[in-house]
């Protein structure tokens, strides 16, 4: 069984910080604040999936779950 990553390393388009950071198993997250500028940054444009899907090392769980179940084409 394929295990759904949790987990996140975020990283700040303002100062290049890099934290990690749990995802939120529902919900559209469209912002986010960074730990160390405090800036608050977010999706450009609303066909984004989310802020973890742009800005993270990873996939959201959502999207994550939906590659599990779409078959990939060669």
């Amino acid at each position: 069984m394929i295990k759904i990553n949790k987990e996140a390393i975020m990283s700040c388009p303002i100062c290049g910080s890099k934290y990690k950071k749990i995802m939120p198993q529902i919900g559209k997250h469209i912002n986010s604040e960074c730990v160390f500028c405090h800036t608050v940054f977010g999706i450009n444009n609303m066909s984004d999936c989310c802020v973890y899907c742009v800005y993270s090392d990873v996939s959201c769980p959502k999207s994550q779950k939906k590659q599990l179940i779409t078959p990939s084409t060669i």
